[in-house]
C-alpha cells in the first residue's frame, strides 16, 4: 500500500481557517483508503444478523462471505435472544414502532418506566432516565447539573462523550493520569477550596480502549474526602462485571451510593439501543427536566425497552456473564502466553497492541481475508503510537472460534511482526 496509513489528524482542521478545506482534504484521505480497498474509514456491511459468525457484503466484489465476529459490542449476544425478540414483535404489534413523542410530552410508556426501575434496581439506585444512546446520557447527565462555575475533573482515557459534555458545560475541566487515585487527589487538593461543593469526577467504570476496570474504592474514598460528586460511565461495565453483570461497584461489592451518578448503555451487552442515567431520587427528578438530551429527544420505542427488560432479566437468571468472563479470561491468558502485549485488560475487551499506523492498516485486509472481523484503533481515538487491534469477545464464542484466532493472529504476526 505505499506506506498508507489511516490519519486522522490531517484533516482535523483547514489549514486556511475555512470550513471546507479540510473536507476535501479528508475526501482525498477517503479516496487513497479505497483504492487500497480497505474497511476502515467505510465499512462492508452484515447481511445477517451480529452475533458471534456472521455474512458481509463486500463492497467492493458484491460478494457474500461468512465470518467470525471479534469486533462487536454484543457482549453476551443479546442481539438475537429469542426471548427478547418474541418480546420486542409481541410489543410491536401492540404498541407501534416508536413511542411517539419526548418523555415529558407524549412519549413516556409503561415499558420505559419498567425499564427504568429494572435499572436501578440492577444498580442499587433509587431511579433511572433512559436516553436515546449512552452518548447522550453522558451528555445529559453534564450538561444537566454543572455549570461554568464549576470544576470537572476526568480520567485522561474517558470516553468521548463524557469530554464533550463536559466541553458543552462551560466548566473549567481538568485530567488526572489514568487510573490513578493519587494524581485525583493532588488535583482535588489543589482546587477543592476554590469549587466548595462544585467540583465533578468522571471515570469509565470498564475503559472502552484498554479493557481495565477503574480503581473505584480508592477513588470514592478521594471523592468524599474533599466533598465532590463521582460520575461513573458504566456502558463497558454492564452485562461483563460485578454480580450477575451489575457493573462496576457490584465488581468492588461497593453499596454506598451516596454522591455517586452512574451512567450507561443499552446497545453493548444489552444488545438494543439506548442509554440510562441512574442516580438518587432528587438527582433523577431533577434530570428529567435539566438534561437536555433527554428533554428534547423522542423517548425509546417501546418494544426496546420491552425487550431490554428481559435481557436483564436474562442475566439475573442465566450463567450468561459467567460465559462471557471464562471467554474473556481463556483469549487473553492464550494471547500472553504467546507475548502479545494486552495492556492492563481485565475485561471482554482485549486490546493487542501494534503501536505502527502503517503497519495496522496493512493487518486489516489481512484478518478479514481470512473471514474474522475485530476493530482497529488509531489516533486520535488513542494517543499516536498506541494503535491496536481490539478484540471484542462474546458468551457465544465457543473454543474453536478462540482458537482459530489466535492461529490467524500468528500467521499474521509472521509476516507483520506483531510482538
Amino acid at each position: 500500500m505505499n506506506g498508507y496509513k489511516i490519519d486522522l489528524y490531517l484533516n482535523k482542521k483547514s489549514s486556511d481557517g475555512s470550513i471546507m478545506e479540510k473536507v476535501h482534504d479528508y475526501k482525498l484521505q477517503l479516496q487513497e483508503h479505497e483504492e487500497n480497498r480497505l474497511n476502515i474509514l467505510k465499512k462492508s456491511p452484515l447481511c445477517s444478523a451480529c452475533e458471534r459468525e456472521v455474512r458481509i457484503l463486500d463492497r467492493y466484489s458484491g460478494e457474500k462471505f461468512k465470518a467470525l465476529m471479534f469486533g462487536s459490542n454484543n457482549y453476551l449476544g443479546a442481539t438475537v435472544n429469542n426471548i427478547a425478540i418474541d418480546k420486542a414483535i409481541e410489543v410491536t404489534k401492540e404498541y407501534g414502532v416508536g413511542s411517539g413523542g419526548v418523555p415529558l410530552l407524549t412519549g413516556t410508556n409503561i415499558f420505559q418506566n419498567e425499564l427504568e426501575s429494572t435499572i436501578a434496581n440492577v444498580k442499587g439506585f433509587d431511579d433511572a432516565i433512559l436516553f436515546s444512546s449512552g452518548f447522550t446520557a453522558n451528555i445529559g447527565a453534564i450538561i444537566g447539573l454543572i455549570r461554568s462555575n464549576n470544576l470537572i475533573i476526568h480520567d485522561r482515557l474517558n470516553h468521548a462523550s463524557l469530554i464533550d459534555g463536559s466541553l458543552m458545560s462551560g466548566a473549567k475541566m481538568m485530567r488526572y493520569n489514568h487510573n490513578d487515585p493519587a494524581s485525583l487527589e493532588k488535583i482535588l487538593a489543589e482546587n477543592h477550596e476554590n469549587y466548595p461543593g462544585g467540583i465533578l469526577v468522571v471515570t469509565d467504570g470498564v475503559f472502552s480502549m484498554d479493557g481495565d476496570i477503574a480503581r473505584l474504592p480508592e477513588i470514592i474514598d478521594v471523592v468524599n474526602k474533599y466533598e465532590s460528586i463521582l460520575l461513573i460511565d458504566d456502558a463497558h461495565a454492564t452485562g461483563v462485571i460485578g454480580h450477575k453483570g451489575s457493573g462496576s461497584l457490584s465488581h468492588y461489592n461497593i453499596t454506598d451510593r451516596k454522591n455517586i451518578i452512574l451512567t450507561g448503555t443499552l446497545s453493548k451487552a444489552i444488545g438494543a439501543v439506548g442509554g440510562f442515567i441512574t442516580a438518587s431520587q432528587d438527582i433523577v427528578n431533577y434530570l428529567r427536566i435539566f438534561a437536555r438530551s433527554n428533554m428534547y429527544s423522542t423517548a425509546l420505542p417501546p418494544s426496546v425497552c420491552a425487550s431490554s427488560t428481559e435481557i436483564f432479566k436474562m442475566m439475573a437468571s442465566t450463567d450468561v456473564v459467567d460465559r462471557l468472563n471464562r471467554n474473556a479470561n481463556y483469549m487473553r491468558e492464550k494471547l500472553k502466553e504467546k507475548g502479545y502485549d494486552t495492556l492492563n485488560s481485565e475485561t471482554a475487551i482485549i486490546p493487542i497492541m501494534v503501536r505502527n499506523e502503517v503497519l495496522l492498516t496493512e493487518i486489516s485486509k489481512e484478518f478479514l481475508k481470512r473471514g474474522i472481523i475485530v476493530n482497529y484503533i488509531f489516533p486520535p481515538v488513542v494517543s499516536p503510537g498506541k494503535s491496536r487491534i481490539r478484540v471484542s469477545m462474546m458468551a457465544t464464542h465457543t473454543k474453536d472460534d478462540m482458537d482459530y484466532f489466535l492461529t490467524i493472529l500468528d500467521e499474521i504476526d509472521r509476516d507483520y511482526k506483531i510482538r
